[in-house]
């Protein structure tokens, strides 16, 4: 079926013959705008359980009793009955239409509303865009834009796209989005959810492409256009030729010839020798040698959803230069360009600038950690370019009592002195020759002795009945006692056990004979000593008459 528009050669295509339609105006020398016109536009419908026509008129038509005219257009012959699943089509005109909105699903770097006054107004994520919005990203930018159907389109850098027509059929039933590419870039994922009917073109100064369920690319400018195709196909139409461009391949349509025959899209390149650590500024990536690449694109990111452009470039030799950028964590999204000017498949490489000196992040002790050493290792992590470390050894925080300063090649320290009780602070620098980075956080730790063994010289254990009562010295200051008896008669280990105790203490017997018991001194922080046996008998009383 052939469909006759003004200036244009165009195929319409029959129901899923091709997922998507290009066309392109065969005159464009003409003055004045000229865009493609849909004579005849139709929504195809699949029949469901329980479908009649006249149902279907009811819920979708304008007027109900134009079911007559889709009988007739479709050679139904019993409107009461027919086949699930079966296509009807409906021509566009007859079906009930609302307007439609988009909206704003991420914004980053700088993206504007123009409005009529040619002011602009810098969009919010979550606006709601109404028909004849027209949207303009800056340098470094990238905007993305969700439909009613919920296909995505993502306007790259310097791209100015206008919402020309955004409609929605029988409550949404099908949903009609017309765009307008004045200039730049566009990636579409167009209708995810592969709903029947759903249709989306965008027009181009040169060309209109009308997308069904695909991904792919559009640039323009004044006198290309540029068309790839990730997944789906395309049909490129232009001085009254045609060309089928399956998924992996691209086309270019110049000046309003003739379609070249398609090219399959280069691949990815191949990025696992680019270095994952740059030293040096300005940050520049050499691609590897790639059969018929002409050129490199390349994109810097904050992060590996590849949202923030940080940085773009593109370069005719295999030298890719992003500039200077802040040391960090970053992702490049490189692909590789033909003589055609077609972009390839992607490839997408992490990488660490660390340009400048970085302080090393401490390792032990921990930060407020108890030391009982009294002469820690200190130890922390290497940092990348540092040949040595300074460290700074003190009683203070502010570092006005330093006890200690020291230059060292490994990535430990351990104090000349042994420590007194109480806290210590410390911090490093990184040095490679003159240059020092900053000092890192201030480390903290306290030293306390470990609580010495106990001394039981003096200990007496009296046995009374079936309790038993010992006296000792009392502990030290800031520490106490924690007792555990031991009954070797029976194998018995910890047959009664208690803390804070001080030097006076008693338990109930519960077995008689030979009792260890053990001690041992526990401080504040519950940490104990070495421990200090002693044994006694228990027996009963009646036997020592």
């Amino acid at each position: 079926m052939h469909i006759k528009i003004p200036f244009l050669n165009v195929v319409k295509q029959t129901h899923f013959t091709r997922s998507i339609l290009l066309l392109t105006l065969l005159a464009p020398q003409l003055n004045g705008g000229v865009f493609a016109a849909e004579t005849s536009p139709e929504w195809v419908y699949s029949v469901r359980p329980h479908d009649t026509l006249i149902h279907f008129g009811e819920q979708h038509l304008i007027n109900p009793n134009d079911w007559h005219i889709l009988q007739k257009l479709n050679r139904i012959k019993d409107p009461y009955r027919m086949p699930i699943g079966s296509k009807i089509r409906v021509p566009l005109h007859l079906v009930k239409q609302g307007p439609a909105n988009a909206e704003i699903v991420s914004s980053v770097g700088t993206a504007f509303i123009l409005k009529a006054n040619q002011t602009k107004q810098l969009v919010v994520v979550g606006q709601q865009l109404s028909p004849g919005s027209e949207l303009q990203t800056a340098d470094k930018s990238k905007l993305n834009i969700r439909f009613a159907d919920g296909s995505i389109v993502t306007m790259q850098s310097n791209s100015t796209l206008k919402l020309d027509s955004l409609s929605m059929y029988s409550g949404g039933g099908m949903v009609d989005t017309k765009l307008r590419l004045q200039q730049g870039k566009v990636e579409v994922e167009a209708n995810p959810q592969k709903m029947q009917g759903n249709n989306m073109q965008i027009f181009t100064p040169t060309a209109v492409a009308a997308v069904r369920g695909t991904e792919f690319r559009v640039s323009t400018d004044e006198q290309h256009i540029w068309q790839e195709t990730l997944d789906g196909q395309v049909a490129l139409s232009a001085a009254g030729e045609e060309v089928a461009v399956e998924k992996g391949y691209g086309s270019l349509s110049e000046n309003g010839h003739a379609p070249q025959p398609p090219v399959m899209l280069l691949p990815a390149p191949d990025v696992s020798s680019l270095p994952v650590k740059l030293a040096t500024l300005p940050v520049t990536f050499t691609m590897p040698a790639q059969k018929d690449a002409v050129a490199w694109v390349g994109k810097v990111y904050k992060e590996a959803q590849l949202n923030t452009v940080l940085a773009e470039a593109e370069s005719q030799t295999s030298r890719l230069d992003f500039g200077d950028i802040d040391d960090g964590q970053y992702y490049l999204e490189v692909r590789a360009k033909d003589s055609n000017g077609l972009e390839g498949y992607d490839a997408t490489h992490p990488f660490t600038i660390r340009t400048r000196l970085l302080a090393p992040e401490a390792v032990s002790p921990r930060q407020a950690e108890v030391v009982r050493e009294l002469k820690p290792v200190l130890s922390w992590s290497a940092a990348d370019m540092a040949k040595t470390y300074l460290i700074e050894f003190a009683k203070d925080a502010e570092f006005k009592d330093i006890l200690q300063t020291e230059q060292v090649t490994v990535n430990q320290f351990i104090p000349k002195d042994p420590l007194q009780i109480g806290q210590y602070f410390w911090r490093l620098a990184s040095v490679d020759g003159d240059d020092v980075s900053p000092y890192s956080g201030v480390n903290q730790f306290s030293y306390k002795p470990v609580p010495p063994m106990p001394d039981i010289s003096q200990l007496v254990a009296k046995v009374e009945e079936n309790r038993v009562f010992i006296t000792t010295v009392d502990p030290p200051e800031g520490l106490a006692y924690e007792a555990m008896l031991d009954n070797e008669m029976n194998n018995q280990i910890n047959v009664w056990q208690a803390v804070g105790l001080d030097g006076h203490f008693d338990f109930l017997l519960r077995e008689y004979g030979k009792q260890t018991l053990r001690l041992r001194l526990v401080d504040t922080d519950g940490f104990a000593g070495p421990e200090a046996k002693t044994a006694f008998d228990a027996w009963p009383q009646w036997r020592f008459p």
